[in-house]
């Protein structure tokens, strides 16, 4: 019984170290473009470098907040955004996204 567990948890730790991604792959550099009232910084042009999320897949740029933001994360959501050769399209805070805060992005391809 021991030694059948033994070997269990030992299978299991090396196939929880396969089955993990590699987080260099996944947190490699993104840009957004910057736009007036969405992604990016405000009042400035061109692009922003995004920054990963932990090892999630998800990225995130400081964004134009609408509203009363706060300083919780009450309601995080990522939207999908098209990007190509590491870059990516912006995005404009619409209400169907509802508050702009902790508001993530998902790079999809074209």
């Amino acid at each position: 019984m021991g030694k059948t567990l033994a070997l269990f948890a030992i299978a299991l730790c090396c196939a929880s170290s396969l089955a993990a991604p590699d987080s260099r792959a996944i947190n490699e550099p993104w840009s957004i473009q910057r736009q007036i009232f969405g992604s990016g910084e405000q009042g400035a042009a061109g692009s922003q470098q995004a920054e990963p999320v932990g090892d999630y897949g998800v990225w995130h740029v400081p964004q134009y907040l609408p509203g009363y933001p706060t300083a919780a994360t009450i309601w995080p959501r990522a939207i999908p955004v098209k990007c190509k050769d590491r870059q990516c399209e912006g995005y404009v805070i619409t209400p169907q996204m509802g508050p702009g805060e902790y508001l993530f992005f998902v790079p999809t391809s074209e």
